[in-house]
């Protein structure tokens, strides 16, 4: 059971690609694709999401391609997961298919709760810049670094 949608994490994977990137450098739609195992007609979507949400920007023409709008630091999980899936899992009760209030309470409804706050808790404290230590941690090595030719 994936708990985020398959959009919210390929946003998720695509941004911190593009945190591990060098000042400047712009990266394409195909070269993103191709390093995360993103399929390349699903990642223009997410990336036009994450455009009009002002996570990123993106350059058009020879040379052109995305990078974060802000730095890796000041973007949180909280934020990406938002600008994909809106506040959708927030408040959708977890055994219904209804908005999750007091007015109308599923059998989980207190536990959901608590859950669902923490996990809000956890995405807003960790950044972009976190998971890209953590990459770097575990030897996954930065694109400016590795070995393979990157494509626009």
């Amino acid at each position: 059971m994936m708990l985020f949608s398959r959009p919210s994490t390929y946003a998720i994977r695509a941004l911190t690609y593009l945190a591990m990137q060098p000042p400047g450098k712009l990266s394409g739609t195909r070269e993103i694709s191709e390093r995360e195992d993103i399929p390349n007609f699903f990642l223009g979507k997410v990336l036009l999401q994450l455009r009009r949400g002002r996570l990123l920007r993106s350059y058009k023409g020879t040379g052109g391609g995305y990078q974060l709008a802000l730095p890796p630091d000041k973007i949180n999980l909280l934020m990406i997961v938002r600008c994909i899936a809106g506040d959708e899992l927030f408040d959708t009760c977890i055994l219904e298919d209804h908005e999750c209030g007091s007015y109308r309470q599923c059998a989980l409804h207190e536990s959901w709760v608590a859950i669902r706050d923490e996990l809000r808790a956890v995405l807003e404290r960790n950044t972009l810049a976190e998971l890209v230590r953590a990459r770097s941690a575990e030897g996954v090595k930065s694109p400016a670094t590795d070995s393979r030719p990157a494509e626009q």
